[in-house]
């Protein structure tokens, strides 16, 4: 259906959030399974075949359908109560806002439990069923037994007080964080990456620093001027509206960690989980993530783009 509204390979991937290779497999993969060509071949697009063009009315019906039977569901379950458990990174705690404040719109007598947790303890609560909806890293364990979309790809921003370094550069390499002293989360915090981790704590072997479990320490230390420090996107939101400070983006390092919201798909779903699952991953909520993380339409503003299983 993307495909056959943008007319455009590229801007179709963009527009379901995934890359190019991904969305011309999927949709060899649907021929396969119809046993039918669906799009014209050629290093273009050059339209939809006679069973193509079936195929897309018959999917926009189906999308139909499927609209009207969430529509009725949401009807039927607007009294909903109990309490929803979710487990997410530290480093998503800033994004929370933009899916429980319209999940809590609509669901007033649910409460949340939401618990802070690594990736590993994540994995483990959610598979002993002592968690409804998680958000976390994506990767071929979650996707085997869960159904999940990705939100954003993760990216980090060197944090310091305007003027003090670095005026008017678009971007910093790592390497030059060692001309810093630094006031970081410690690298080994859920809140980074592998890769992130391991370069960061190479750093602190070079430059003079502070570590900190205190995400408003490391504010205040890097408002004095002295210190600098490494947040990812999310985090560093919580300093968008404070005019001493600014955020120069970093390159990402290796394959970059898409984080995601998922729900099981063993056995019978929670429908409070389904319900902020659904809203979780709506046009409308995705659009607010989209400007809070600063990303462009349908892609991340820079690296490559996310992906939905």
């Amino acid at each position: 259906m993307a495909l056959a509204k943008e007319g455009h390979f590229a801007r179709a991937a963009a527009a379901c959030h995934v890359s190019q290779p991904t969305l011309s497999a999927a949709i060899q993969q649907l021929e396969a399974e119809l046993g039918v060509p669906i799009v014209k071949r050629g290093q273009r697009f050059q339209g939809l075949t006679n069973e193509g063009r079936l195929v897309i009315e018959t999917a926009k019906r189906m999308a139909q359908e499927r609209d009207r039977l969430r529509q009725q569901l949401r009807d039927r379950h607007d009294g909903f109560s109990g309490t929803l458990r979710i487990g997410v990174l530290g480093s998503t705690v800033p994004l929370l806002k933009s899916l429980t404040l319209p999940f809590c719109e609509r669901f007033p007598n649910v409460n949340l439990s939401v618990m802070l947790q690594s990736p590993f303890d994540v994995h483990q609560a959610f598979e002993a069923s002592s968690l409804d909806v998680v958000i976390t890293y994506l990767d071929q364990g979650l996707r085997r037994y869960c159904r999940v979309q990705a939100l954003y790809t993760e990216q980090y921003d060197l944090l310091i007080r305007k003027g003090t370094a670095f005026p008017g550069r678009r971007s910093v390499a790592w390497e030059d964080l060692t001309k810093l002293s630094l006031c970081l989360l410690s690298p080994d915090s859920p809140i980074f990456g592998k890769s992130e981790s391991e370069i960061l704590a190479e750093i602190l072997t070079k430059t003079p620093h502070i570590v900190t479990n205190a995400i408003w320490m490391v504010m205040d230390h890097v408002r004095t001027g002295k210190w600098a420090s490494v947040l990812p996107r999310p985090v560093r939101i919580m300093a968008s509206d404070d005019p001493e400070l600014e955020a120069i983006p970093l390159p990402k390092i290796g394959k970059p960690s898409s984080v995601a919201i998922a729900i099981s798909k063993r056995g019978p779903v929670s429908p409070l989980a389904e319900a902020f699952f659904e809203i979780a991953t709506s046009s409308e909520t995705s659009s607010k993530l989209r400007a809070v993380l600063g990303m462009k339409q349908g892609r991340p503003a820079a690296g490559r783009q996310a992906f939905v299983t």
